[in-house]
């Protein structure tokens, strides 16, 4: 079975395979809020963290499962599988744009 995807906040984790070339760093902050918080990778989580060369990360969580905090958002767990991180958008009709959704 194909692990779900995952919104914690303004942070989006998709499943998606790990490219080919991406580099694995050392990371556990996957994103910052606007309020100063942050979407961290738990210490015990089993992922390993990537990056490719246009600064998408890319996570391979082991079947150790990887929890994810936030100060405003708890704690939530992702499944073990590869995934993409990105931002959640939403769309302004009145400007007629996309924009990443503020946390």
């Amino acid at each position: 079975m194909k692990p779900q995807g995952y919104g914690h906040g303004d942070v989006l984790i998709i499943p998606a395979n790990v490219p080919v070339g991406a580099k694995k760093i050392d990371r556990r902050v996957l994103a910052h809020g606007e309020t100063g918080h942050a979407h961290a990778l738990v210490d015990d989580a089993d992922v390993s963290v990537y990056e490719d060369d246009n600064g998408t990360l890319w996570l391979r969580v082991g079947k150790g499962g990887a929890g994810i905090t936030h100060e405003e958002h708890g704690r939530h767990e992702i499944a073990p599988g590869e995934y993409r991180v990105g931002r959640q958008q939403e769309y302004d009709h009145f400007a007629e744009e996309s924009r990443n959704v503020a946390d």
